[in-house]
Order: C-alpha cells, then structure tokens, then sequence
C-alpha cells in the first residue's frame, strides 16, 4: 500500500507514512485511530458519457412540416409552369406582330 498524502511505498496496516505524520501533528486527527479507508481503484476510472439526443421525435410536427414544404413546392411549381407559358404566349404574340409567324409556321415538317 502506498501513502495517502505522499504516495511513498508502506506495509499493509499503515496509512500514511512516518515523515507525515509528524507533518501532521498540528492536525486533530489523532494518528492512533485506525482508519478504514477504501482500496484505490488498479485501473484509471472513467466517467460514463451521457449521450443527449438534441431533437426529439416528435411525428406529428414533422408531418407538418413536411406538408408546409410540399405546399410550398407546388405554389413554386405552379408559378413556373405559369411563367413558361406566359413567356411562351408572348413570343408567339412578337413573332405574330413582325409577320414573321406564317413563315414559320409554313416551314414546320407536319
């Protein structure tokens, strides 16, 4: 066994070693009373890692955000689909205007 305070090498039945005890002798801890004190541990103690989950599942809320996107998709694709035509509208509508339309329209194969 070892010293408590210094660590120094000891027999079996002492706890602290000759040269701290008499360090020790302003202290009220009378040095005759024995002292169960518990065995060290051989290996290094490790603290057990606490794994916190930083969102819980919560089904219903993300359904609902889930639909939120989907809305929001289909308004986007509804937009698009809106501009495409639109924009397609008034090429045509160019195309007309300068006469260049029945050209076109004749060259095409069907």
């Amino acid at each position: 066994m070892s010293c408590m305070k210094c660590g120094k090498k000891l027999g079996e039945s002492q706890v602290f070693c000759d040269e701290c005890l008499e360090k020790m002798e302003k202290s009220p801890v009378n040095p005759n009373i024995a002292v169960n004190l518990p065995q060290r541990p051989t290996s290094p103690v490790t603290k057990k890692k606490i794994v916190r989950r930083r969102y819980s599942w919560n089904v219903e809320g993300e359904i609902d955000v889930l639909r939120t996107k989907i809305r929001w998709l289909r308004f986007a694709l509804v937009i698009a689909i809106l501009g495409f035509l639109t924009s397609v509208v008034l090429i045509f509508m160019m195309l007309y205007r300068q006469g260049d339309l029945d050209s076109i329209i004749k060259s095409l194969p069907f």
